[in-house]
């Protein structure tokens, strides 16, 4: 894989990871949704280095040309290595940190929303509380996210 790459991808998911751990510590303890909306803005504020990957590309490796094709393929690089950075990182979250999740989720929904989500995860028995599971959720989470930054990425960055 070219470095840049893999650097801009370690440099997403190192971003996240960092991110993540100020969130559990800081933001999480005022509650839910401020935690949530920080998670989310701390994934696209992450994926920002597909562009910047992108754009290293066309200026400094390819003379200033980037087709739709190599943008998507430079962006899904970029964003595989940080949703495999993501999984990762959530397994290990969910292994050392899960019951303290699981009772700071109880404490900051509502009891209505705390029976939805039990019932989901009654629903699909072992397999929820299983770390990697827990780790592709937000692999999945990163990787589409990621999908539509390359998206509009390499559509704005298009140059022939």
């Amino acid at each position: 894989m070219k470095n840049y790459i893999t650097r801009y991808g370690l440099y997403a998911g190192g971003l996240l990871v960092v991110l993540g751990i100020l969130n559990w510590l800081l933001i999480a303890p005022n509650g839910y949704k401020i935690s949530e909306i920080f998670g989310y803005a701390s994934m696209v504020a992450a994926l920002m280095m597909v562009p910047a990957g992108l754009k290293y590309f066309r200026d400094q490796v390819n003379n200033g040309e980037l087709s739709f094709g190599h943008g998507m393929k430079i962006g899904l690089g970029i964003t595989l290595i940080t949703s495999v950075i993501m999984w990762i990182y959530s397994a290990l979250f969910f292994i050392l940190q899960g019951d303290k999740f699981m009772e700071w989720s109880k404490e900051h929904l509502s009891a209505e929303e705390w029976e939805m989500a039990q019932a989901q995860m009654e629903a699909m028995g072992d397999v929820f509380m299983s770390p990697w599971f827990q780790g592709f959720i937000m692999f999945m989470t990163v990787f589409i996210i990621g999908l539509l930054i390359t998206l509009v990425s390499a559509i704005i960055m298009k140059k022939q």
